[in-house]
């Protein structure tokens, strides 16, 4: 039986503290990251919740790739606090930082109301606004958690958080919502609904990445841009991902590279790797090819359609000045290669490959992640 789940409601082209004033809530429990205060947003937040005679309480202690301890620590400061409202604030991180809290608050009291959970993303990228999906770092690996109790109450897509993104963050949350749709267009999982979705999420990327990567201040492409992130969120969080994000939550958890970057480096590979491009074609070049001709893209065949998918992105990624290997950041290959097993392991155990349209195994992981270098 398939099936399509319709959480959280969207509010969008709006301004935060316009939303804050017709908020019911007495006491504000605030998860972000030092950037977010040091931009001025904590502040702005603060302000408006303590006009309204409310009470308020910051935990912005989140760090990139949030570890479990930090959770942990944010978790006891949110049950010792007992808010009614809980804003989470920034990155894909800090977001997935709140609903690591929200589940284990969820776990440890299950009689307890739980809080409205509000996430205002300040990315346009991971989605984690609109999804069931975190990704908690514990040591070395990057655990992707999947919960329907971790999915924000009231995403806001507030697009005066995204104006002054810099160039190389652009780029990377960019090409994460791009994976992120395409994987979930070719999921083993994928529904009509989860297409129309993705689709419309790729195509805003094709149209605006490159807009907002050389000018920032082109807010209608920001716009779009934010609103790409979540329709894709809204589709993989109902279709799932695939061994992109299993390799990159692997690389991610030993290397510290941003998750996006390592996604941009990934996809055309594992889109030549799903289609059979290295033998027989496989029945998911037929999909590729639907993604470039609604692209415009040259596909009078799945082969031709899959290879010009393959190139759109290769160009993307050489328009966003993102590197062509791993090679390029600095990291030795006989480091890189020594991991070539501890990855696929960690990429096998990951909930995304289940959904992969080709199911791989330990050794492809492995090459695959050799290629990447």
């Amino acid at each position: 039986m398939n099936s399509f789940f319709v959480k959280p409601k969207m509010l969008f082209d709006v301004k935060t503290q316009d939303f804050l004033r017709t908020c019911q809530g007495n006491r504000y429990f605030i998860i972000s990251d030092p950037m977010m205060k040091e931009l001025g947003f904590i502040e702005i937040i603060k302000n408006e919740i303590l006009q309204q005679n409310n009470s308020c309480k910051v935990f912005d202690k989140i760090t990139p790739d949030p570890q479990l301890s930090t959770v942990a620590e944010g978790l006891h400061e949110m049950m010792t606090f007992k808010p009614d409202v809980l804003i989470a604030i920034g990155g894909g991180s800090a977001i997935d930082a709140a609903k690591g809290m929200i589940l284990s608050f969820s776990k440890i009291d299950r009689d307890a109301k739980r809080p409205l959970f509000i996430a205002i993303p300040s990315t346009s990228g991971t989605g984690s606004e609109v999804t069931s999906f975190a990704v908690i770092t514990n040591g070395l690996e990057k655990k992707p958690i999947i919960n329907e109790v971790m999915i924000p109450d009231i995403a806001l897509l507030d697009v005066d958080l995204v104006k002054t993104v810099p160039p190389k963050v652009t780029a990377d949350t960019g090409m994460d919502v791009l994976t992120h749709a395409i994987e979930a267009y070719v999921s083993t999982k994928a529904t009509e609904f989860t297409d129309a979705l993705a689709e419309k999420a790729i195509k805003l990327v094709f149209e605006s990445l490159i807009e907002v990567f050389r000018d920032g201040s082109k807010i209608e492409h920001r716009n779009k841009m934010h609103k790409a992130s979540s329709l894709a969120g809204i589709a993989f969080t109902n279709a799932s991902l695939g061994i992109s994000h299993s390799i990159a939550h692997a690389i991610g958890g030993i290397f510290h590279i941003s998750h996006g970057r390592i996604n941009a480096l990934i996809l055309p590979h594992v889109i030549a790797y799903n289609a059979g491009c290295d033998g027989k074609l496989t029945p998911t070049a037929n999909k590729y090819q639907e993604i470039s001709q609604f692209l415009n893209l040259p596909a009078a065949t799945p082969e031709e359609g899959t290879k010009s998918l393959i190139s759109a992105i290769n160009f993307l990624n050489e328009a966003l000045t993102i590197e062509k290997g791993f090679s390029e950041l600095a990291i030795e290959k006989d480091n890189y290669y020594e991991y070539k097993h501890l990855i696929a392991d960690f990429a096998l155990q990951d909930d995304c490959t289940t959904t992969n349209p080709r199911v791989p195994t330990r050794e492809e992981l492995a090459g695959l992640y050799l290629s990447l270098y």
